[in-house]
């Protein structure tokens, strides 16, 4: 089971709450754009998502996205304020969908639904330059308020899961062990934390027939840059060769650095993704087996923090980074 299977959820519209469950999600969104004339507003659900509900509307020729947040997601590492800092700072760059508004009252967004298509294997690593690109532009685009500083979310995640009855995993102490590891060698020649996505999914990326989106800032904050580059490799399940063109898009160049960075973090990348899946077998209402993505993922992260040479990676990523 993959997060993208995972997330392959089609949502009821009234979520349970009778035939006219939506009314309270309805009136927000008529509140949301003052001089509109919404009475007569349909909401339609939208595929995929298990963190939070999405919702469609149409007005004037143009389709809006609604967002309605799931159970408890602060638990997940969302703060919905920095969520919309960091999808209107992306708008503004272009490179993610129009911010229309804030939903009045609940604090998720609404935005303009994009035209476009997921890509995976060959087909995304064909077009995995323009993808590398707006990941650039995202990074240089100036600090944001949140951040996302990975080691500790981690750690956020195993306390909250417990807060909330739920047992760590049998792999928690390796991972973590790990997990600090890596976050020393990194602070030994450490890098400027930049504005990252932090979600890389292949469900995330748009592609068009002429320009590409990154959609949904949900977890974006200051963190290193290249946690979202091994966040998308290891989702899209990029091999070496890959690997090497995606530090190529980005640095113009491939260093033993970068490429050590890049293996460790993909390890944090699975560690957070299993955990992650920890805390939702705590607060998540929905019908998903939470517990096998968690071991999938987590056995994954242990594949990878045994199955490669840690050591030597550990010291090429303490290097200083070349001019």
């Amino acid at each position: 089971m993959t997060r993208e299977r995972v997330r392959d959820f089609e949502p009821d519209p009234g979520h349970g709450l009778g035939p006219d469950g939506l009314e309270p999600l309805r009136a927000a969104v008529r509140r949301s754009f003052v001089g509109w004339d919404l009475s007569e507003l349909q909401l339609a659900p939208l595929a995929g998502g298990i963190t939070n509900r999405n919702y469609t509307f149409d007005r004037d020729g143009v389709t809006y996205v609604v967002r309605q947040p799931g159970e408890r997601t602060e638990l997940l590492g969302i703060d919905r304020a920095n969520e919309a800092e960091a999808a209107r700072r992306a708008a503004e760059l272009g490179l993610g969908p129009p911010v229309a508004a804030n939903l009045d009252g609940v604090g998720t967004l609404i935005t303009e639904m994009v035209d476009g298509h997921h890509l995976g294997g060959a087909d995304f690593v064909d077009r995995l330059d323009e993808v590398v690109e707006l990941i650039k532009r995202f990074h240089r685009s100036g600090s944001l308020a949140g951040s996302f500083p990975i080691h500790r979310v981690v750690e956020w995640h195993a306390r909250d899961a417990t807060a909330h009855g739920v047992s760590l995993p049998s792999t928690w102490e390796l991972l973590h062990e790990v997990s600090e590891q890596i976050e020393a060698a990194f602070a030994a020649n450490s890098d400027a934390a930049v504005p990252s996505h932090n979600d890389m999914l292949p469900g995330n990326v748009l592609f068009a027939a002429d320009r590409t989106w990154l959609l949904d800032y949900e977890y974006a904050g200051m963190n290193d840059r290249h946690f979202d580059l091994g966040n998308l490799s290891v989702n899209i399940g990029l091999d070496a060769d890959a690997d090497e063109e995606l530090l190529r898009c980005y640095f113009g160049a491939v260093s033993s650095r970068s490429k050590a960075r890049l293996q460790l973090m993909k390890i944090m990348s699975e560690f957070r993704e299993g955990m992650w899946a920890v805390v939702q077998q705590a607060i998540s209402t929905l019908d998903t087996d939470f517990v096998s993505y968690a071991d999938e993922r987590l056995n994954n992260c242990v594949h990878l923090a045994t199955g490669h040479h840690v050591e030597d990676l550990l010291a090429a990523a303490a290097e200083p980074a070349t001019p």
